[in-house]
């Protein structure tokens, strides 16, 4: 029985000097301020060009010629405000660890329509007797002097055209698209042969031509616009690690080397016991270095943003206690630079200083505040701090008390 209570006392002696010699549990981390990446909105002006037809003076758009009356009309061009988008990879967003960030400029623009020249023309045909066949009729379209050639579709079209007694059709010709028009000055549009009298036989006495003269012109227009941008995160993509299948563990087992291989081990009292390492195996199995142990292999785009400063916090774990319990902790947040409650003692939490300034532990109680640092009168560092409030007065019977 005494041998027994000496044996406890002597594991109360170790653990009491264990205590006191124990190492300080050094940590410590970097915080980071990231330069702003985020683009502002900005002023931008917008330029297009937009063709302006009119006739010319000289050609009235409604023609009368015998029993025909022909008119042309060009349909105007309209510009149309659209907003073209531009996604690009931009840096990776602090804030939303595990995504790619995509920065989307949204640029206004204008498309003009129609995107071909286009006559809207309209036959009237005020014969009673004879119908007007547009088969007899050749019509010819000019930009600066050069022919332009009709589409096989509408030429088809055109010849089987008819326009009946006393009547009136329409039809819409296309043109050239606009980069034709860009630099062209004058159009000529014609329309030859057209019967416009007949006999009491039905036959064709006289035929006239239809003639229209178009200015064209190029306006240049500016419009004050805003570019502006948006920001989107997508998570990482990431792809089953092919070498672990996805487990996060190395396939290949390796030789424990608590046992060397043999499952067992022979301890100080000489008996033989099962490795607990490998579970008796003999074999024990890593970590997959291919993924670092997730099963995933990720493939971010997106790089860190620019870093404007950082500030690396060292310290180590400390345990407040007090007399009586119940005191508020309070230890610096590394993200701030604020204090921060950390609970209620007896409670242990990390402690943080910069290389600029030590950040003491504020211990408050009852209306008593202290500040207290986790190092002993010799400035050694020391994981525990132990205040005393009982006396009255404060008592920092472990730590170094500052004002």
């Amino acid at each position: 029985m005494k041998n027994n209570l000496y044996s406890v006392l002597t594991l109360i002696v170790f653990a009491i000097l264990f205590w006191a010699c124990a190492p300080v549990q050094k940590i410590s981390r970097t915080e980071k301020t990231y330069s702003e990446t985020k683009k502002q909105d900005e002023n931008i002006t917008v330029s297009y060009q937009l063709p302006v037809v009119k006739p010319m003076t000289k050609t009235p758009q409604t023609q009368t010629k015998g029993s025909v009356t022909i008119s042309i009309e060009i349909a105007p061009f309209t510009a149309t405000r659209n907003v073209k988008q531009d996604k690009t990879v931009t840096y990776a967003d602090a804030t939303k660890p595990g995504y790619d960030n995509y920065e989307i400029s949204n640029i206004p623009e204008y498309k003009i329509s129609p995107e071909a020249i286009q006559f809207n023309m309209k036959i009237r045909n005020a014969n009673a007797d004879v119908p007007l066949h547009l088969s007899q009729i050749a019509f010819g379209l000019f930009i600066d002097g050069t022919q332009w050639d009709f589409p096989k579709e509408f030429s088809e079209t055109w010849e089987k055209g008819l326009v009946s007694y006393v009547a009136a059709k329409e039809y819409k010709i296309v043109g050239p698209q606009l980069a034709g028009l860009y630099t062209a000055q004058t159009i000529f549009f014609s329309l030859s042969g057209v019967p416009t009298a007949y006999d009491r036989a039905g036959n064709v006495t006289k035929k006239e031509k239809f003639e229209w003269y178009f200015d064209c012109k190029t306006e240049t227009v500016h419009k004050d616009e805003r570019k502006n941008y948006t920001y989107e995160a997508t998570p990482i993509y990431k792809e089953k690690c092919q070498k672990c299948s996805g487990t996060g563990t190395d396939p290949q087992a390796y030789k424990c080397s608590y046992c060397d291989g043999k499952g067992t081990y022979v301890g100080y009292d000489e008996k033989t016991y099962k490795c607990s390492t490998c579970d008796g195996s003999g074999v024990v199995y890593i970590k997959c270095g291919n993924c670092g142990g997730v099963g995933v292999i990720a493939y971010p785009k997106s790089t860190e943003a620019p870093v404007k400063s950082s500030i690396t916090w060292t310290g180590w774990k400390v345990n407040v206690t007090t007399n009586p319990p119940g005191a508020k902790v309070s230890m610096v947040d590394t993200k701030t630079g604020e204090y921060k409650s950390v609970g209620m003692s007896n409670v242990e939490a990390n402690w943080y200083s910069s290389d600029a300034k030590s950040y003491p532990i504020i211990i408050e109680y009852q209306g008593q505040t202290l500040k207290v640092l986790p190092y002993d009168d010799s400035g050694k560092e020391i994981p525990k701090v132990v205040v005393d409030f009982l006396s009255g007065t404060p008592t920092v019977t472990e730590g170094k008390k500052v004002n």
